[in-house]
């Protein structure tokens, strides 16, 4: 398929499922929860940590965000 350009306009309308890094969801030693995305060509991973205890307000928007659309 040396003929599929992934820049052309046509390309980007049959996109189904663009690229997405690598994302995990754990706890660390805290009982927080992490987020973390895989860096991508070198660069560091983003992490992003919620408290336990405000994890229901950002399950809150997301879900208001999804309601959103």
């Amino acid at each position: 398929m040396a003929d599929w350009d992934w820049n052309s306009a046509s390309s980007r309308e049959s996109l189904v499922l663009p690229r997405v890094d690598a994302l995990a969801i754990y706890t660390n030693a805290n009982g927080e929860i992490v987020l973390r995305q895989q860096g991508m060509e070198g660069n560091e991973d983003s992490i992003i940590i919620i408290p336990k205890t405000q994890a229901q307000e950002v399950i809150n928007a997301m879900t208001n965000m999804l309601a959103d659309k």
